[in-house]
């Protein structure tokens, strides 16, 4: 394997390739069916031609990304909060090892924070499955999206991840750029974030000392908390499937229609928190001396307890609790009765669009939405 031809495949778009990337964009219909949302009330030949003028890539995601973002929490939040950004450093590279709940807007989202408080933009893990077409190939690559390769034999999946562990390196220490990445493959379906032991392995392949080769990539959990999850129906429909079937085979085009909707659907009030390094934790390990699985299992579930801490709860957590154990115990002082009734009719309108029994559609519903919480009185 030459890692240079292909770190040129994986690598976003650089500035001199931007340009016609642009160009190729806005002749297609998806794009302007994109500007025509985002740009409401505006001539969209004006915009494009506006578009068409940028020449590099900070330029796209300062004109056009940000604006994008900043348009969809708008109209499809109740606002967006943040916590801990102060405590890092503009001049470092950071490994932003993060919970996952919408396939794009939990990177998005996360790099508008950056933006506006003028810190660089990080580059974004970007799923094999989902570079269906040139057109998804050219906007992420824009928006500092490489390519992460998925699936395929055994032999094939360890010289993957060889492979992303070299470019994670590189990219962090030697170019001090920082990189967004899920904690596990695929989003978070049941609300339960977990953090693969495996990813943590890959980041040291390649390096003798495992320990040195994850504090050198100033590691830093991030929490995503939205108060209505994006995509929720599917995610409890797919689940469902799986207790029922012990699978479930996602239809062709799928996983871009969870693009879309994610997009789209309401996701009432939005919180990221930028957690604390994990150095102290990978320090304590070494110290220790401890063995390769057990540093590997400890790191991951460092990771986990921050994101339980730092997960923004909203009454429907609450209210989802009390629900699935038939109590009222956060009544009054989490929520109140209007809400509570709000979040049954919610569940109930959700279920009605499923297939299959009511009362277990509604029990796994109140299973996601209740166990950011269950995890945190578990944290605390």
């Amino acid at each position: 394997m030459n890692f240079e031809s292909e770190y040129n495949k994986m690598r976003p778009y650089r500035d001199n390739e931007v340009p016609a990337a642009i160009e190729r964009i806005i002749d297609t219909a998806p794009f302007r069916q994109i500007v025509s949302y985002l740009y409401e009330g505006r001539n969209i030949d004006e915009v494009l031609k506006e578009l068409s003028q940028i020449k590099t890539v900070l330029g796209f995601q300062l004109i056009f990304s940000h604006h994008a973002v900043r348009e969809i929490v708008r109209k499809t939040s109740d606002g967006l909060t943040y916590s801990g950004l102060d405590k890092l450093d503009k001049d470092k590279g950071y490994f932003f090892i993060a919970n996952h709940r919408d396939i794009v807007l939990d990177s998005a989202i996360m790099q508008i924070l950056l933006v506006e408080n003028d810190y660089q933009t990080s580059q974004i893990t970007f799923g094999s499955n989902l570079m269906v077409n040139e057109f998804i190939v050219d906007l992420g690559k824009l928006n500092k999206m490489f390519n992460f390769y998925r699936g395929g034999s055994k032999i094939q999946m360890y010289k993957n991840a060889m492979l992303h562990s070299k470019y994670i390196q590189r990219v962090i220490t030697e170019e001090n750029e920082s990189i967004w990445i899920a904690q596990r493959d695929g989003r978070t379906k049941n609300g339960n974030d977990k953090t693969q032991v495996s990813l943590i392995k890959m980041l040291t392949m390649g390096k003798d000392n495992p320990f040195t080769a994850l504090k050198e990539l100033n590691i830093v959990p991030v929490t995503i908390s939205y108060e209505y999850e994006p995509c929720d129906a599917r995610k409890v429909q797919e689940q469902y499937i799986i207790a029922q079937k012990g699978n479930y085979q996602k239809q062709k085009g799928e996983d871009m229609d969870s693009v879309l909707k994610g997009i789209t659907n309401y996701k009432g009030r939005i919180h990221i928190a930028f957690g604390d390094l994990m150095t102290p934790v990978i320090e304590q390990c070494e110290q220790q001396n401890m063995e390769f699985n057990d540093f590997a299992e400890t790191v991951a579930t460092a990771i986990d307890k921050q994101v339980y801490r730092d997960y923004m709860l909203r009454p429907n957590n609450y209210i989802a609790s009390d629900l699935l154990s038939n109590t009222t115990n956060y009544l009054n002082s989490h929520y109140d009765e209007k809400e509570r009734n709000h979040f049954i009719k919610f569940v109930e309108q959700k279920i009605t669009a499923l297939q299959g029994d009511n009362n277990a559609l509604k029990k796994r519903f109140y299973e996601m939405y209740a166990m950011p919480l269950i995890n945190k009185l578990s944290n605390s």
